[in-house]
This record gives C-alpha cells, sequence and structure tokens, in this order.
C-alpha cells in the first residue's frame, strides 16, 4: 500500500507539472518527434558507487559521437567529479549536493545550471544507477528540460526506460540514446582520463618501469558485498608472479587500508609496495596504464583498472550475474568464479572457491598472450592522457 501511495504521489506530481508547462511560454519541453534536435544535456550522477560511475562513461563517448555539437554538462557529486575530472568529452563538470543528502541546495545548483540554456531546449539522461526520485525531482524543479532514462518512479520522467536484467550496465545506459532517436552502439568500454600531473605522480609511485614488469593487486573492497579472498591466496599469486615473471607488486587502497596493505606487503616481500591512500582515481587509472596486469576481485578499482584496457584477472563471487558488470568476452580479460548460487550469499561468505592456482595460472595465460611492453604501456597511456584544458570542476 505505501508503495502504491508513493506512485500516485509521483504520478499526481507529474500531471501537475506538465498542466503546469503547458501554460508556461517559452518553458514547454520538446515532443518525441523533436527529441532527435535537442542539443544541451545534462548528466547527473550522484550515485555512491565508483564501479557504476565508471559505467556511465560509455553513455558520455556515444552521446558526444551522436551529437558532436552537443553541450554536455555533469553534474556530479564529489566522487563522481574524480571520475569525470578529465574527461575530454564533457563541456562542463559542476560539483553540486546530492539531492539525497541536500535536496534544497542541489536544486538550487541545477537551476544554475539549466540557466545557462536559455530558451534552448535541453534533456537530462538518467542512467541506471542514477534513478533515484530525489534526483529525478530536483531535477523536475529546476527547469522545463525533457528527463529521459530510468528512473525508481518512472512517472518522473517524460520518456522511462524499463531496466533489461539480461544486458550489462553499460548496454542499458546506452540504450537511453536510441530511445532519443540517435544511433548508439550496444556497447563501448569504459574510460577514465588522467592528465600528465597524475602520471607523473602515478610514475614516481611505481618507480618507472625501468626495474621490470608491474603487477596490481587490488585485494580489499568497499564492504558493500562479500567479496573478499584471502589474504594467504594473495600472498601465494603475489609470490608466484614475481618467481615465474619478475614482476613488482602494487597494492593500491584507501586510506583505512593503509594498515592492513603494509602487513600484507611485508608478507610477500620487498618486492611488494602499498599505495594505500596514496591515489586519487585518476591517479590510480595512471597507475594502472603504467603497469602490465591487473588482479582484482569485483570492487570500484577493478572498474578502474577495466577503463584503461589492461590484463585483467577478476575473482569474482559465484553468486551474481557475470554479465552485469563484468568484461566478458574481452580477450584481455578472464573471470574466475565458482558454480553459480541464487544471492543473497551467507554473510560469512568469502570466494573460497577460486584457488591461489587458479589465479596463477590466469595470470600467466594473460601475460603470455599480453607480454609486458613498454609499446603496451605507451599505447594505453596514450588512450587515457588528456591535454591540460580539459575542464575542472566548478
Amino acid at each position: 500500500m505505501k508503495a502504491f501511495l508513493k506512485q500516485a504521489a509521483f504520478q499526481g506530481i507529474s500531471v501537475a507539472e506538465r498542466a503546469l508547462r503547458g501554460r508556461s511560454a517559452g518553458n514547454r519541453s520538446p515532443d518525441a518527434a523533436e527529441l532527435k534536435g535537442v542539443r544541451n544535456f545534462v548528466l547527473p550522477m550522484f550515485e555512491p558507487y565508483l564501479g557504476s560511475l565508471v559505467h556511465n562513461t560509455p553513455l558520455v563517448e556515444a552521446l558526444r559521437t551522436a551529437v558532436p555539437d552537443s553541450r554536455i554538462i555533469v553534474t556530479a557529486a564529489p566522487l563522481a567529479c574524480q571520475v569525470f575530472q578529465h574527461h575530454p568529452m564533457i563541456d562542463s563538470l559542476v560539483a553540486t549536493p546530492d539531492p539525497n543528502r541536500n535536496f534544497r541546495a542541489a536544486v538550487a545548483g541545477m537551476r544554475k545550471i539549466v540557466a545557462q540554456f536559455g530558451s534552448e531546449s535541453w534533456c537530462a539522461l538518467f542512467t541506471n544507477w542514477n534513478s533515484r526520485t530525489r534526483v529525478a525531482l530536483a531535477v523536475m524543479l529546476s527547469g522545463g528540460g525533457v528527463r529521459a532514462g530510468y528512473c525508481v518512479a518512472p512517472t518522473l520522467l517524460h520518456l522511462g526506460l524499463q531496466p533489461d536484467y539480461d544486458s550489462s550496465q553499460i548496454a542499458r545506459n546506452l540504450r537511453i540514446l536510441q530511445a532519443l532517436g540517435h544511433n548508439s552502439p550496444s556497447h563501448l568500454e569504459p574510460r577514465v582520463y588522467f592528465n600528465q600531473n597524475d602520471l607523473d605522480c602515478s610514475e614516481g609511485l611505481i618507480g618507472g618501469s625501468s626495474r621490470g614488469p608491474v603487477a596490481v593487486l587490488i585485494t580489499r573492497t568497499s564492504g558493500g558485498q562479500p567479496t573478499a579472498w584471502p589474504d594467504s591466496r594473495w600472498v601465494a599469486v603475489a609470490r608466484h608472479l614475481i618467481a615465474e615473471h619478475k614482476c613488482r607488486i602494487v597494492l593500491p587502497g584507501t586510506k583505512a587500508e593503509a594498515d592492513a596493505l603494509s602487513r600484507l606487503a611485508v608478507k610477500i616481500g620487498a618486492e611488494a609496495t602499498s599505495l594505500a591512500g596514496k591515489t586519487t582515481i585518476a591517479q590510480l587509472a595512471a597507475v594502472c596504464a603504467l603497469s602490465d596486469i591487473v588482479i582484482a576481485v569485483d570492487t570500484g578499482p577493478m572498474h578502474v583498472a577495466r577503463s584503461q584496457g589492461m590484463p585483467l584477472a577478476i575473482i569474482a563471487p559465484a553468486w551474481q550475474s557475470s554479465i552485469e558488470w563484468m568484461p566478458m568476452d574481452k580477450p584481455w580479460a578472464r573471470i574466475l568464479k565458482g558454480p553459480w548460487f541464487p544471492a543473497p550469499p551467507p554473510p560469512s561468505y568469502a570466494i573460497e572457491e577460486v584457488t591461489a592456482e587458479h589465479v596463477a595460472a590466469a595470470a600467466d595465460e594473460l601475460l603470455g598472450f599480453h607480454p609486458p611492453q613498454p609499446s603496451a604501456r605507451l599505447q594505453r597511456i596514450r588512450r587515457s592522457l588528456v591535454a591540460p584544458e580539459v575542464p575542472q570542476p566548478v
């Protein structure tokens, strides 16, 4: 009953808004036939999940390709600002309060954004994981644009889509452009960009590439899902990479993980270095691009590594569908997981079904097909390195 009443209330708000717009000259949203002509776009980015934000980056690339003369503004909370701060295909990145935390300030911020469009039509695009009702309501109250994409309360959008859970997050987001009448691929790989300062900092942290191959081990998770892997197995895999491939081991993580990663580095040996708390998201992307292989559990930084097109071995939970988040059928990726079982997993679940031997064998295979080479690192760097004039958050 509560959910029914909520949906009825949202339906009423939507009907009232459309009625008011119809009486306001100059504040009319374009109808379906006009959607393809819209050139001003606002992309709200307020989800708290790094992996989801990284998976939003293909939408920006596809939008820029489909509408080359478009104006693209990303309005974002701090985490999203880190992901998009160097993206060369957006025109503006505007730090905005999260509507889920400070609704009034968010509406005020968005009104300033859409005021830039004057009397021109504009469209807000809501990605699959940015579909909270407060976000849609804040955009609704900011002005007379069209709202398209995904929403928990679809009636708050003019063009609401139903998520297809048999497709990936990336494919779902790209469907938004198709619904607007634009050509869009069914898949694009995500991309997190970095600048020269990020690259220089990252080179300093890992000591350059003169001492041989570098392996990045992403060993810690956000804690939002049970996807841990035992430290003893990380030690075994790291020592295998050192012995068989002469790798140096890099352990990125947050400041809160510094003690745990320092202890893990000591267990691995002198060739291991903890970077806990020392990198921004852009610098983590640069660290990955400078390295030769990434081995990771299923967590946000893994998606940053994926965005660099790295040789990547993912230790994945058995209960989660691979199609939603994983780089499936990619020659540079290996997804390691046990037999599927339905969610939710038990509270004590850890990825015990993937052994150190499984991961070491996958690493050997990846490094055999993609041997460490300066040219491969240079190619990754050139793909993600941007000029310093890329817009910063305002």
